[in-house]
């Protein structure tokens, strides 16, 4: 009987230090992505919510595999029926060795059996542990910290013990968050240690993400974002909120948005990863950039930027890439293009999305191998280039329509900074026509905006963004007749202001249904009367119609077309 028991003491130990040392890397285009630790419970691989770990690709099926311990191996069976890549040969069941490749659409999996990673935290029985790297090395004392807790409703901070706290719904919490019906009672428990934080899933009944990455222990550092439910926190140190973000690089805005904003800037610029910024037009995408370029370790070197848009098609490679002389007529002698004056420094590609898709192919190759070949030339030449790319248009979209190409697009958004538009950050609007006044204002005078000027411009949808708040504030230095801006000298050149008189233009529906109509007729109904009535009062401008009911055009469109309006709007 002791002898038994022994032998089974021995295998238990044996199995917990293979359980201790396996691993998963996952890999993107030669960069890891992530690392999951592999534990003796199956481990489920896919691209549904159920999952284990959610692997955001279209190529993978929503359970894709199952990984599981079968002593002294890990076992990898299929669940998609399909069969999946293992070494290169797609498999239903296989046993895995140390240094297997495993494919999951385009993200490649490296197995480890006694990699030389530190190793796993909790119990042998813990659920696929996540390890991240320090974004900051040299935050790695322990720094008094908070979480920012960002809801619907705004954004609260809370600061985080020196030993543990506890996140959920019940009111025992250190952190209490109730209105997320999402959230579990205990949710989940955060350690600070030497610098990182170890953060620890209670058995949450909707899990605690990190991306799109389920987590149940693991050891993060500092400006790291986790998602529960429909509420995202990020562990920040102290002394982030109490600072004032007045102006920075020009950039003005204390809005919460931009204050995130602004601090994922501090964050990703010291980095070469690729940077994308995603805003409308005039809401300031190249001050954005100019700043990642500013805090970046290549500040003292060329920040070259390039309008794609405002290049033909014919000499926008030209533009790029130089040509040699003689290439093509008009190249009376050699020239360099962006990327090699932009070397060792940032290229700044503003509207992206608007280049064609032969171009988009040769800027892809560009960005992969580190090599560019001017036009006419015979051999490659190597240029060290950041690439920070801007677009108003959605490319997620454009990647789906066929207009932008998907990897071109992975490659682009690796690190994505969406700036939000002037109308989502009213609070900002003050501190930004402050700025303008003092800008433009006549030397060693002060103006002012009367009350009714002011509410004039909170009124307003600027859909030009600050660009047009810009416009606005110059144009009324100009036509104001005394020391102060009345709402009179406020003039805008795009959608009128939401005010009272707009909406009273309105129809206002019944609200009672007529008997046989169901309340998608009537909403339909509605829908088309408001329609209508922006149409006449817009004199069939179906342009300012879209801005003016916030909807795209293309649904405009539709709607008119389904209803039979197309022909008469155009008769008009």
């Amino acid at each position: 009987m002791g002898s038994k028991e022994t032998i089974k003491l021995g295998l238990d130990e044996l199995e917990q230090l293979t359980q201790d040392a396996a691993e998963l890397v996952f890999v993107r285009r030669g960069s890891e992505v992530m690392r999951v630790k592999l534990g003796s419970r199956k481990t489920v691989f896919g691209h549904g919510s159920n999952c284990d770990v959610i692997l955001p690709d279209p190529g993978v099926a929503a359970r894709q595999a199952v990984l599981h311990f079968e002593f002294p191996h890990y076992v990898l069976e299929d669940l998609s029926g399909k069969g999946t890549v293992v070494q290169g040969v797609a498999t239903q069941k296989t046993t895995l060795k140390d240094g297997d490749i495993l494919t999951f659409g385009k993200l490649k999996a490296v197995f480890h059996n006694s990699p030389k990673a530190p190793p796993s935290l909790g119990s042998p029985d813990a659920q696929p542990l996540t390890t991240l790297s320090p974004s900051h090395p040299t935050l790695l004392s322990n720094v008094p910290a908070q979480i920012r807790v960002l809801t619907s409703d705004g954004e609260k901070i809370f600061p985080l013990k020196h030993d543990v706290s506890c996140i959920g719904s019940a009111e025992d919490n250190d952190l209490v968050i109730a209105d997320d019906k999402y959230v579990s009672a205990k949710h989940l428990c955060i350690t600070q240690c030497h610098g990182a934080f170890v953060v620890s899933d209670q058995h949450s009944t909707n899990g605690t993400w990190l991306g799109n990455v389920r987590l149940y222990e693991a050891e993060l550092p500092l400006y790291t974002q986790l998602r529960l439910g429909n509420t995202t926190i990020n562990i920040e140190p102290v002394e982030q909120a109490s600072s004032s973000i007045k102006a920075t690089y020009g950039i003005i805005g204390a809005d919460p948005g931009m204050r995130h904003l602004l601090e994922m800037v501090a964050r990703v610029a010291p980095s070469n990863a690729t940077v994308a910024i995603f805003g409308e037009s005039g809401s300031g995408k190249e001050l954005i950039a100019r700043a990642v370029h500013k805090l970046s370790l290549r500040a003292s070197n060329a920040f070259i930027p390039v309008n794609c848009a405002a290049i033909s098609r014919e000499l926008i490679e030209s533009e790029l890439f130089g040509h040699e002389k003689g290439s093509f007529t008009g190249a009376a002698a050699h020239r360099k293009g962006a990327f090699e004056e932009a070397h060792q420094g940032s290229l700044f590609l503003d509207e992206v999305g608007e280049l064609p898709l032969d171009l988009q192919a040769k800027l892809l190759r560009a960005l992969e191998s580190g090599e560019i070949k001017r036009v006419g030339a015979s051999r490659p030449i190597s240029v060290d280039v950041r690439i920070i790319s801007a677009t108003n248009r959605d490319l997620g979209k454009q990647v789906q329509e066929g207009k932008f190409r998907e990897d071109l697009y992975y490659r682009l958004c690796v690190i994505p900074l969406h700036l939000p538009p002037l109308r989502a950050r009213l609070g900002d609007l003050e501190m930004l026509t402050e700025a303008f006044l003092t800008a433009f204002s006549p030397s060693g005078q002060r103006i002012a905006l009367t009350p009714a000027a002011q509410k004039k411009l909170l009124s307003h949808l600027w859909p030009g963004n600050v660009r047009e708040l810009r416009n606005v504030i110059h144009r009324a230095l100009l036509l104001r007749d005394g020391p102060a801006i009345d709402a009179d000298n406020i003039q805008f050149d795009g959608p009128v202001a939401r005010s009272p008189s707009t909406f009273e233009a309105l129809p206002v529906p019944d609200t009672e249904l007529p008997t046989g109509v169901t309340l998608d007729e009537a909403v339909e109904n509605f829908e088309k009367n408001v329609i209508e009535a922006a149409l006449k009062r817009y004199k069939n401008n179906r342009e300012r119609v879209a801005k003016e009911l916030g909807v795209a055009r293309s649904t405009l469109f539709k709607r008119l077309k389904e209803w039979g309006l197309t022909q008469s709007v155009d008769d008009d």
